[in-house]
């Protein structure tokens, strides 16, 4: 769900005009407007659920005494280059063909009206060095976002996240028994020091949406205390907490919670998260819809940007449309079509993602026997 908001925030800004711009907007209007425009907020809830899943394997890892950095690399890298690199070369494909044939909106002048994609300070960047420094999590850091493909933002994020916190954990942990005291205190001054010079070089606003991110690592050690978990099964916990998640998002969507917003929107999502992830999952044709949707939400995130870009600079240049029967046509169209486009490029490489790392994992054991 909250990839499709990121997805349906994009389309709306592209195909519809701006809010501003509709004449005595009626009920259906503002609640569509209001909906497409939780892209920024459904990336908050995209931390603490990384936080919650990734972070709490790497908790549990430590406490069941079978944490290693080559297995947990492997399974991040494994996961995120096998939708990425092809996303990358996705990406030059479609801005490639885009700017052949009409390179105005890839030079900015079309940002002014869409108010999303490249800008005439920050055209498209197809460089070699920029693909390169995508590849290896450094967009926002040193290098531009490659392409047209902007919300590859927060995949720097997360990476970052990824290694920042086991250094985190590993800092503070007691390390296992077989080590000697002097073993354990030089691995917490390696971690230690590798963890305070990332914390000077990172960007100010990575930092800021860690600490979303940990909200949802803080709920894997929240609910593993029982009298925790026994008050985050109670009804009144998960009433209370759904109402309030709701009440911030609303609240974020329209500015009022002033300079700490994403971090009071992710505290209440992850509230609302341990509530959920106490009880079973629900049974029925729900519970097997929302997880095979669940499968593809990664790689719906990293493809539909450009081909967005690439049809509404090619195509519609420029021309928006206003909130009709015409318009929610060519709405609902596009969305299937791209929902379409990304389970197609999930089946190529994101669902194969286990077998890959599976045949990785055998290769570097066999390597190792060899040796």
């Amino acid at each position: 769900m909250a990839a499709l908001l990121v997805c349906l925030e994009h389309l709306r800004a592209f195909l519809f005009v701006p809010f501003a711009q509709i004449k005595s907007p009626n009920v259906l209007e503002r609640g569509f407007y209001f909906v497409t425009g939780l892209g920024h907020q459904a990336v908050m809830i995209f931390f603490v659920l990384s936080g919650f899943l990734v972070g709490g394997s790497v908790i549990s890892a430590h406490q069941m005494g079978k944490w290693s950095w080559t297995s947990y690399a492997l399974r991040r890298l494994t996961r995120l280059w096998l939708v990425l690199i092809p996303a990358l070369l996705l990406t030059l494909l479609w801005d490639t063909l885009g700017q052949r044939q009409s390179p105005t909106g890839y030079h900015g002048e079309f940002h002014a009206i869409y108010n999303s994609g490249p800008t005439i300070n920050a055209p498209t960047d197809l460089q070699p060095l920029t693909f390169l420094g995508n590849t290896f999590f450094l967009q926002t850091i040193s290098v531009n976002c490659f392409g047209t493909n902007g919300p590859l933002w927060s995949l720097a994020n997360e990476f970052w996240y990824y290694l920042l916190f086991p250094l985190l954990l590993g800092s503070l942990v007691r390390g296992a028994k077989s080590e000697t005291l002097k073993t354990i205190m030089l691995k917490r001054a390696v971690y230690l020091g590798l963890l305070v010079t990332m914390l000077i070089l990172l960007p100010w606003g990575i930092l800021m949406g860690g600490l979303v991110w940990l909200m949802g690592a803080a709920v894997v050690m929240l609910i593993r205390q029982e009298q925790a978990r026994k008050w985050a099964t109670h009804p009144v916990w998960l009433i209370t907490s759904a109402l309030l998640a709701l009440g911030l998002l609303a609240a974020s969507r329209f500015g009022k919670l002033g300079p700490f917003d994403d971090l009071l929107l992710g505290a209440g999502c992850a509230l609302l998260v341990a509530a959920l992830a106490v009880r079973p999952a629900g049974p029925g044709i729900y519970a097997r819809l929302s997880a095979d949707a669940s499968e593809y939400s990664y790689t719906l995130y990293l493809v539909h940007f450009p081909v967005l870009a690439f049809l509404f600079y090619t195509v519609f240049k420029g021309q928006q449309l206003s909130p009709g029967i015409y318009s929610a046509f060519w709405f609902a169209l596009m969305l299937t079509s791209l929902l379409i486009y990304a389970a197609a490029i999930y089946w190529c490489f994101e669902r194969n993602t286990d077998r890959f790392r599976k045949w990785l994992e055998d290769a570097w054991k066999s390597r190792g026997s060899k040796s």
